[in-house]
């Protein structure tokens, strides 16, 4: 991986952190109050749910921690040490935790405020399963990134 490309991968991440923290510190407690102004018979939720939301949204800065992380080991040429193997599971974790937490959201809107609708509940099935998906490639490159472990070290030995 050539020096450019990690260095503006790197800007990128940097830019989405930045976005996911304006996101978690402004527009998240700006919409959960809006909500709970337009609705008052549920208002009572915007607690719990600004917090899994803020959660969902932090879930996604792990990722690209994680990420970071893996483009300095690559950038090192140590991207086959046992380091790179806990990233990939951080962001494993990560993902298949900000799944849960659309789940629940879903089912606090949907059982305690009686207020499914499709508009809510399809997207929040869409990336619920966004997670997952993305958690199940990650567990596919994982096995990869250990069969190409194996090999680097394999060929290490012989040459």
């Amino acid at each position: 991986m050539t020096r450019t490309a990690i260095v503006l991968a790197k800007v990128f991440i940097l830019v989405l952190m930045l976005g996911g923290l304006l996101t978690q510190a402004v527009m998240l407690p700006i919409a959960a109050s809006q909500s709970a102004e337009q609705f008052p018979e549920v208002a009572y939720l915007q607690p719990p749910i600004l917090a899994l939301c803020i959660l969902f949204v932090f879930c996604g800065q792990i990722v690209l921690g994680c990420v970071w992380m893996l483009l300095s080991l690559a950038r090192r040429d140590s991207i086959f040490s046992g380091r790179a193997f806990g990233y990939v599971d951080v962001m494993i974790g990560a993902l298949v935790v900000a799944a849960a937490v659309v789940i629940v959201v879903l089912l606090i809107i949907g059982f305690a405020a009686g207020s499914g609708t499709p508009g809510l509940v399809y997207p929040g099935i869409g990336a619920s399963l966004g997670c997952v998906a993305l958690a199940l490639v990650l567990v596919v490159m994982r096995g990869l990134l250990v069969k190409a472990s194996v090999q680097e070290s394999y060929l290490a030995e012989v040459v």
